[in-house]
């Protein structure tokens, strides 16, 4: 399993842990972000600590004037401390969903004190972490022209908290069909929920525009829609009418907000509109809120396979929930919000720290989509001994805040974990398996996960290297799950003393524990290829671009001459593999229609295409220079043809060797155009370095391509900028 990683830092704030996706860590600390990437290899060598990953340090504080303009002084009504006179220390981070960043991969979100929220991503090949958007700027009146904001306008562009929505995934195509799915069903539209300092819900929809010329301004945010709180909110632990109620109704603020899952309204689309519901839980002052999302999908036909987008609108409302609340109206809440649920299972589960426990919520699907009634289930769990599971020996410690959440779901078994820690280190997990009848009863119980022994020995250890008699403790800051792998990021402090530090001695420890009933696995397996992205053979994998390229030739009556020349590289590609004989049949159609097209003498690619796979011989310079000469390659160092003798490496006559894209075919004989997989190192043509350097649009179907296969369809492992890295 991982060794526990020793970092030179403090936390910030409570859910200070984020696991991507993609296998990355990132941990708040202060004004910087740690992320910490693994080093497959070292993994594999059982590196101990921190030299098995690679750690990243980038500050998040600094804003240059074009980015955000300096706050002035405000009244006393718009006045904050936080966006004012803070230092701008992180207080919140999430990865996006995968699917958003550059190569399919996640976007790393970091909201500061300062009530500022930014976007960061590693640009260029030597993935250098880049502030990549504000999303401030999405809020601002006029996003065209920002400028300095004060009064109502400063307060409604200030993020007080944020979450990444599940990503709304639309119907993908049938699975006999030949043609890779659109990315919006693969990835899904990618949305977020965020509040500001006006009691503002707002959703918002964050694309990637990979034409964009600058990395820095690749990313447009769209606002949905935007529901206003009522000012006059419930205090029930206030004296109604006083002085005190009305300044609590005035300051009281959105400190935290999470959207649950999608949940389609239809089984099928209506007038070829897909809707989806979702409940979102808002924590108004000390308060839960609940509210209902609307979203609706216009499928856009603009006519062509290369930008096949939806048109997204949205809407808020008060949830039926609203009208019930009073029974947690009581509960102050003030730890973080999770929502545990599997595809199949009849209720969804809502859980929520407060200042002296949790509550759990399970809520009935139509009573979640709030077209129905039902009867949820609500408990609370108290923070304390008697409560949650604790070893004898073990400090004791009562009513701590939860410092973090993480789930574990096992959509084969129908079931979901939630894992919990408290500030005083206080572990537990519960399994959330929702009966499949009314009348069925849970048999819920707080369990101690593995990673409280991992928590254990870090205390130990510390206490032994101290010679602190035992009195010593741990401190949880947040916990992050990644494929039944629990991260927990602890500090360890004396309990005897005065507890005196310099920055420099400041330590932070990230351990890990299989939460797993069968054997853990071993680090390079743990990051490497999906469950569900299981290697296949290439047969499969090269088959699927070649059709999607050959189809083209019947489907577009107007192609130019770039687009032809990858139909030709396509049909070679089938003439010579031999485990592309099935679509030679197709190809030949597809030849044929090109020398028809261009005058182009096929003759001999034509022949082929009825027998054993063979090569192509290459042409001569009378050839290349008569009419459809532009789809046969040349080299461009010596001008000689490049005969079709392999569909990975390209050699002209003259011996210059070039390599092949592993998804169009054609060679690269560009420098600095290329993308890897990151898995099996095969090169493939960038589209945004191409955009880049040759400052020219992209064909068609060359855009379509690489849009229908965004992975490397060999291995369905992401890209990469550089092999080097």
């Amino acid at each position: 399993m991982l060794n526990p990683i020793e970092l030179q830092l403090r936390p910030s704030c409570f859910e200070a842990l984020s696991w991507s996706p993609d296998g990355d860590l990132a941990v708040a600390a202060g004004e910087h972000v740690q992320i910490l990437k693994p080093k497959t290899g070292c993994l594999k060598r059982n590196t101990p600590g921190k030299d098995a990953w690679d750690i990243t340090r980038i500050r998040v504080n600094t804003f240059t004037n074009a980015e955000w303009a300096p706050i002035p002084p405000q009244n006393r009504d718009d006045f904050s401390i936080g966006a004012e006179q803070s230092t701008s220390t992180v207080i919140s981070l999430a990865w996006s969903p995968a699917g958003l960043a550059r190569f399919r991969r996640s976007v790393l979100a970091v909201l500061g004190s300062n009530l500022i929220l930014s976007l960061w991503e590693p640009i260029g090949p030597r993935a250098i972490w880049t502030r990549v958007a504000i999303v401030n700027h999405a809020l601002h009146p006029d996003p065209s022209a920002p400028s300095t904001l004060t009064g109502e306008p400063l307060r409604k562009a200030n993020i007080r908290s944020f979450h990444w929505c599940e990503p709304l995934k639309t119907p993908a195509r049938s699975e006999d069909s030949d043609q890779a799915s659109e990315p919006e069903s693969r990835w899904g539209i990618q949305l977020m929920s965020i509040t500001n300092d006006a009691n503002e819900v707002v959703l918002l929809q964050i694309q990637r525009n990979s034409n964009s010329t600058s990395p820095s301004r690749s990313y447009h945010m769209k606002k949905l829609t935007t529901y206003q709180l009522p000012g006059e909110k419930n205090t029930p632990n206030v004296c109604p009418g006083s002085i005190l109620q009305k300044t609590l109704q005035l300051k009281s603020r959105i400190l935290s907000i999470s959207t649950g899952p999608w949940v389609p309204l239809h089984p099928t689309k209506v007038n070829g509109v897909h809707t989806s519901s979702a409940m979102i839980a808002a924590v108004y002052g000390k308060q839960l809120y609940p509210l209902k999302a609307t979203i609706a999908l216009h499928k856009l036909d603009n006519g062509t396979d290369t930008a096949a987008e939806y048109q997204v609108t949205a809407e808020l409302a008060d949830h039926p929930l609203t009208d019930s609340s009073s029974r947690w109206a009581y509960c102050q809440i003030e730890g973080p919000i999770k929502w545990i649920h599997t595809k199949q299972s009849p209720n969804i589960n809502l859980v929520v720290g407060t200042s002296t426990g949790f509550l759990t919520l399970s809520i009935p699907r139509n009573v979640y989509q709030g077209t129905g009634k039902g009867k949820d289930r609500f408990e609370f769990w108290p923070t304390s001994t008697s409560s949650f599971p604790v070893e004898d020996g073990e400090p004791r410690s009562d009513w701590e805040l939860i410092a973090g959440m993480a789930t574990l779901t096992d959509e084969q078994n129908d079931s979901c974990a939630l894992h919990l820690g408290t500030s005083a280190a206080l572990a537990a997990f519960i399994d959330l398996e929702t009966p499949s009848s009314e009348e069925a009863e849970s048999d819920d119980s707080l369990g101690l996960p593995q990673w409280s022994k991992i928590i254990k020995n870090i205390r130990e250890q510390y206490d032994l290297d101290r010679d602190l008699q035992g009195y010593a403790m741990n401190r949880v800051w947040g916990l992050a799950s990644y494929r039944g792998v629990i991260a927990v990021l602890v500090t360890r402090h004396p309990t005897n003393m005065i507890q005196y530090k310099v920055a420099s001695d400041e330590r932070a420890v990230v351990g890990f524990a299989f939460e797993g009933a069968e054997e853990a696995p071993d680090p390079e397996s743990l990051f490497s290829l999906a469950s569900d992205q299981n290697e296949q053979p290439e047969e499969s994998g090269r088959k699927k671009p070649v059709t999607f390229l050959l189809s083209r030739c019947d489907k577009d009556d107007e192609i130019n001459t770039v687009d032809q020349r990858l139909i030709y590289a396509a049909a070679c590609c089938s003439i010579v593999d031999n485990r592309l004989a099935s679509i030679r049949p197709q190809a030949q159609k597809a030849l044929e229609r090109l020398a028809v097209k261009t005058g182009a003498d096929l003759s001999e690619e034509i022949s082929k295409c009825t027998n054993a796979s063979s090569t192509i011989s290459s042409k001569s310079p009378e050839q290349l220079s008569q009419a459809g000469g532009h789809l046969f390659e040349k080299c461009d160092i010596c001008d000689a043809g490049i005969p079709w003798a392999s569909t990975t490496e390209a050699q002209c006559e003259n011996g210059h060797l070039f390599v092949r894209c592993g998804l169009t075919s054609v060679a690269i004989q560009e420098p600095g155009i290329s993308k890897y997989c990151s898995t099996c190192q095969t090169e493939f043509l960038d589209e945004e370095l191409i955009v880049r350097l040759r400052d020219e649009a992209l064909s068609p179907v060359f855009m379509g391509v690489v849009r229908a296969f965004d992975i490397c369809p060999s291995c369905n492992s992401k890209f990469k900028c550089s092999n080097l890295t």
